[in-house]
């Protein structure tokens, strides 16, 4: 295989963590899970207690270690309830039996206390006008549903049944509805996806004339009337609903196409065949104009190749209607996206597994966007092609703060009243008091290591958001070392989620370690010196809990972050050649550079393979390249450049070990060695040859190929130095006074 790849890598050793440095990462970003429960799509039916909570707890469990930190539960799918209520009957979703039988607990209940005990919010999914599934009669409802107490509210449109939108008994039945949910439960959002009416049908129309004969007299047109039936639900849905709790959200999810620009000049450059305004009567323009929404989420659910509606089209014009018509408050603008067209479309791109996280960088790029929700939670969960993955470990890495609300209420909350940390077998117990007459919402946890305060802005640093539990809320750190030293720091958030200015600061005591070291690296360790070396100039990093993982296989990625980083090549995240390998991955500004100076390539299909473990004998076709050694282009050549050098050795056994994937403290004890020469073995010795002058004045002399290094001498203008080798932009030279050490190549001339 290394025959057909010619690639030098580098490597980090914390593979999916984006630098801040180069691209700062949102703090606040929305990430949720449409969960549907109509027709039994995301949930099974007829479970009990103990078996939905286990459903519930596992599901959420998945979602939480994915970093999502919200779920949109659908909890009225067809004019029913997932919970206990006086206007709608059960659900037959959840039991599977007619539709009224009692499940014996509470759904929805269990739900939110589960998503909260996961530091994630919980938006309650509705459906309004939906009475039926196609092909189900009304007489199959429960007596108790609103469509068969109240037959005239009800039409069918083709195999469906739906409550009339044109009747304002609908209208106060739905706002009381929703005053119940609200009132109920300790819900963060009332959503509504892109069902108000009906989905054209061909050649068939809506039966409301009736009702816009009696109630649409001052309308020239039904169209008309129709999208001022549904702007008037969305305006006293978020009047009844801010009035019941001001913090609790109201969002919509419309069809992604507002009107073509063939239908409207301000309309999206696209050629979709349904229009919300057109054929739902859904004025979204209306509601971000008038302020009646808090959030939209455009289900933007195409590529960015489909001609009729391309994904980057759309997703600039929603980013300039939030933009651009919003006066009455901020709307935040959220993406739909489908999860569920992964590896599953007739449209070619979606065989791209990297297309939905390309789809979420796009996101990020246009700065608008303030997020994303998932179409749904069984695509999540199956995966397709590995892209869920891809999102893990790629775009969702790190832990995100939902964003604020502040136009409800900006007042800023103050931090905890007090806070105490243990250490305890199973990690590090965190109590947070708070006494103050106004608690907050939630709080966010910051981890920094040592007994230093970090930044809280760089959201690497959140260790996890957790809801306050009246006053006195508990979480066990359950990653903390019982060996390692930490600050902690937690800030409030307000039921709008503004974050308090200050945080309360625990310290456990002095730092452990020293600088660049780490805590699973002894100093007896074989690689510590070499190891080391490379911590000094920041070529090699530890995790997020200053872990080396010494004997963890290397991946391609990784390797071409460290090598990368001693080339001193440029690291900057961006677009890159490999088809699997994402512009925001932490790595694409390594790799992508190796590439444009041809000491770089992936394989034939055009792929990078990132996560692909790295063999000796790969590990010496990188460095032979990187540090231009003579190896016949040949993996013996560049493992016979390296063992002549005193660079490697074999395994003991006679043999090299060329198809073993090599560990990290192998690749760092190499690398080390082939930067500077006094670690090599054998004391290999090395040429100080060739004469350059310098041309700068007063010129430090470094340990190492970087200005992180230690200064070893200085030379000064003019001064003669004879010359070893090149390591990327440096040069390792030797002074008249026989001082060694680094300096950039554009210091000297010939």
């Amino acid at each position: 295989m290394s025959a057909v790849m010619i690639f030098v890598l580098c490597m980090s050793i914390v593979p999916f963590q984006p630098e801040a440095a180069s691209s700062p990462l949102p703090k606040r970003e929305m990430r949720a899970a449409w969960i549907a429960t109509v027709q039994n799509s995301d949930m099974k039916a007829g479970m009990n207690k103990a078996q939905y909570t286990a459903w519930a707890r596992q599901t959420l469990d998945g979602l939480k270690a994915s970093k999502f930190n919200a779920v949109i539960y659908q909890v009225k799918p067809t004019s029913d309830a997932l919970y206990p209520s006086k206007l709608s009957p059960w659900s037959s979703y959840i039991t599977g039996k007619k539709q009224g039988t009692n499940p014996g607990y509470d759904p929805l209940q269990i739900m939110i206390e589960e998503a909260h005990k996961r530091g994630m919010e919980l938006h309650a999914w509705l459906n309004p006008y939906r009475v039926t599934m196609p092909k189900q009669t009304l007489t199959s409802l429960a007596p108790n549903n609103a469509a068969r107490k109240n037959p005239g509210w009800v039409v069918k449109y083709g195999q469906q049944y739906y409550l009339n939108p044109g009747l304002p008994e609908v209208q106060n039945y739905l706002i009381s509805s929703v005053k119940e949910l609200v009132s109920n439960y300790d819900i963060d959002a009332v959503h509504m996806d892109d069902y108000f009416y009906p989905y054209k049908i061909k050649n068939e129309t809506f039966p409301d004339q009736a009702a816009y004969k009696k109630y649409g007299a001052s309308f020239k047109k039904i169209e008309d009337w129709r999208r001022n039936n549904v702007n008037q639900l969305v305006k006293n849905l978020y009047a009844a609903i801010k009035a019941t709790k001001p913090h609790v959200q109201f969002g919509i999810s419309p069809f992604g196409v507002w009107r073509n620009k063939s239908l409207d000049p301000t309309g999206s450059a696209t050629q979709a065949g349904v229009n919300n305004y057109d054929d739902l009567y859904a004025d979204t323009r209306t509601w971000i104009k008038n302020g009646t929404i808090d959030y939209i989420t455009p289900q933007i659910y195409w590529s960015k190749n489909l001609s009729a509606a391309k994904y980057g089209t759309l997703l600039n014009w929603w980013s300039h209607e939030v933009k651009t018509y919003a006066k009455v408050h901020p709307v935040h603008l959220y993406i739909g996206l489908a999860d569920y067209k992964v590896g599953n479309d007739t449209d070619p791109t979606w065989k791209n597994k990297m297309e939905l996280p390309n789809q979420i960088a796009s996101n990020r790029a246009g700065n608008t966007a303030k997020g994303q929700m998932h179409f749904s939670l069984k695509s999540i969960q199956k995966n397709s092609l590995g892209y869920a993955t891809i999102v893990k470990q790629q775009m969702y890495n790190y832990t995100a703060v939902t964003p604020d609300t502040p136009w409800k209420n900006a007042a800023v909350p103050v931090k905890p009243t007090s806070v105490q940390v243990k250490k305890e077998t199973a990690g590090r117990k965190i109590e947070i008091k708070d006494q103050t007459s106004k608690q907050p919402r939630k709080y966010v946890i910051y981890r920094f290591e040592g007994n230093k305060e970090g930044s809280y802005q760089d959201p690497r640093n959140i260790l996890d958001v957790v809801y306050n539990t009246k006053g006195n809320t508990v979480f066990v750190d359950k990653t903390a070392r019982s060996g390692g030293v930490y600050t902690y720091g937690i800030t409030s958030l307000s039921a709008t989620g503004v974050e308090s200015k200050d945080a309360f600061v625990v310290k456990e005591g002095s730092q452990a370690g020293s600088a660049g070291l780490f805590y699973d690296l002894p100093a007896a360790h074989r690689a510590y010196k070499e190891i080391a070396y490379l911590a000094q100039g920041a070529i090699a990093t530890g995790d997020e809990n200053r872990y080396f993982h010494p004997g963890k296989s290397v991946t391609r990625a990784e390797a071409a972050a460290m090598i990368g980083r001693s080339l001193s090549l440029n690291g900057t995240k961006r677009e890159n050649t490999f088809k699997d390998v994402n512009a925001g991955m932490f790595a694409s500004g390594y790799i992508q550079s190796a590439v444009e100076k041809k000491i770089l390539s992936g394989y034939q299909d055009g792929s990078f393979k990132p996560y692909e473990k790295v063999t000796r004998g790969e590990m010496a076709l990188m460095i032979s390249r990187a540090f231009e050694y003579e190896y016949g282009h040949t993996t013996s050549g560049a493992q016979q450049a390296l063992t002549s050098r005193g660079i490697a050795q074999g395994m003991g056994d006679g043999h090299f070990g060329t198809h073993l994937s090599i560990i990290r403290a192998d690749f760092a004890v190499f690398l080390a060695r082939a930067i500077d020469y006094n670690l090599r073995i054998n004391n290999s010795p090395v040429s100080f040859s060739d004469e350059m002058q310098v041309n700068d004045e007063s010129l430090p002399l470094r340990k190492g190929p970087s200005e992180k290094y230690a200064q070893a001498g200085v030379l000064q203008n003019n001064e003669k130095v004879q010359i070893a080798y090149h390591v990327g932009s440096w040069t390792l030279v030797k002074s008249g006074s026989n001082v060694i050490g680094f300096v950039p190549r554009s210091s000297l001339t010939e």
